[in-house]
C-alpha cells in the first residue's frame, strides 16, 4: 500500500503532492495552486473536502495516484467547525467550544449531503477515526471517550477513560493509535476495539519538534514546518514503532492531508 500526500499553504493557496511508499520512501509528484484560506482539508476515499472555518465555504476535489488534483464541486456549510473527521464516506463535524456536532456524506462525485445533528461534551482537542469508531481526547486533562458513527450519520457513545495529558498529536493506523508530544518527543501506542475500549500497548522516544504527523495505512510521515525536515516510520499491530527514512522538503506547509491508494 502506498499513499499520496497533499501539502497546502493557507496564506497563498500553493499546493504540492508526493507519494509515500510502504518502505517509507517519499517521492515528490506535482505542484499547483488553489484558493487560499482553507482551514481544513479532509480525505474521504480518493476525494478531498476543503472547508473554511470563518465562513463555512466548502469545495471538493479528487487526488489521483499521480498526485494530480481535479476540482469537483463548491458549497456552503455552517461556519465555526473546529474538527472534521471522515469515517468511510461519512463526516463528523464538531465545535470544541460548545460540543455541537453535525454529520454528512460526501459522494465520489464530490457532492455533500447533510445527515444529522447532535451535541457532545465540549472541549475535545483531538478526534480520531478507527473504522466506524471514534476516539475523543482532551490534551489538558487526558480524558478520553469513544463512540461510533453509523452510515446514516447517527452517533452513539461507547466508553470513557483516562490517559496522560499533554499529547500534541494522535494518529490512527488501523485500530492502533500513536500518541506524540512535540515538546519532548515521547510516544505511546494503544488500541481501540470495536466496543470502544482502549488498551495501552507500548512507549517510546522520537525526536521532538515535529509539527505535522500524517498516517497512511501502517506508515507515518513526520514533518517540521520550520525547516522542512521529514522522517518516516511504521507502527505494527503490536504498537511497536520502527523508523524508516529521513528526507528534506520545503518549509512552511500549513496543512498536510494523506489519501491512501493501492
Amino acid at each position: 500500500m502506498s499513499g499520496v500526500l497533499l501539502f497546502y499553504k493557507s496564506d497563498s493557496g500553493v499546493i504540492a503532492t508526493g507519494r509515500l511508499e510502504s518502505n517509507g520512501i517519499f517521492t515528490q509528484l506535482a505542484d499547483g495552486k488553489l484558493s487560499d484560506g482553507w482551514t481544513h482539508i479532509v480525505a474521504v476515499g480518493r476525494e478531498l473536502l476543503f472547508y473554511r472555518g470563518d465562513n463555512g465555504v466548502i469545495a471538493t476535489g479528487r487526488l489521483s495516484s499521480d498526485g494530480i488534483f481535479t476540482q469537483l464541486a463548491d458549497g456552503k456549510l455552517n461556519d465555526g467547525w473546529t474538527h472534521i473527521v471522515a469515517l468511510g464516506r461519512e463526516l463528523l463535524f464538531y465545535r470544541a467550544v460548545n460540543g455541537v456536532i453535525a454529520t454528512g456524506r460526501l459522494s465520489s462525485d464530490g457532492i455533500f449531503t447533510g445527515l444529522a445533528e447532535g451535541r457532545l461534551n465540549a472541549g475535545w482537542s483531538h478526534i480520531n477515526d478507527l473504522g466506524r469508531e471514534l476516539q475523543f481526547y482532551r490534551s489538558d486533562n487526558g480524558k478520553i471517550a469513544t463512540g461510533r458513527l453509523s452510515t446514516n450519520g447517527i452517533f452513539t457513545g461507547l466508553a470513557d477513560g483516562q490517559l496522560n495529558a499533554g499529547w500534541s498529536h494522535i494518529n490512527a493506523l488501523g485500530r492502533e493509535l500513536q500518541f506524540y508530544r512535540s515538546d519532548n518527543g515521547k510516544i505511546s501506542t494503544g488500541r481501540i476495539n470495536g466496543n470502544g475500549i482502549f488498551t495501552g500497548l507500548a512507549d517510546g522516544q522520537l525526536n521532538a519538534g515535529w509539527s505535522h504527523i500524517n498516517d497512511l495505512d501502517r506508515e507515518l510521515q513526520f514533518y517540521r514546518s520550520d525547516n522542512g525536515k521529514i522522517s518516516t516510520g511504521r507502527i505494527d499491530t503490536n504498537g511497536i514503532f520502527t523508523g524508516l527514512a529521513d528526507g528534506q522538503l520545503g518549509a512552511g506547509w500549513k496543512i498536510i492531508t494523506g489519501v491512501g491508494v493501492a
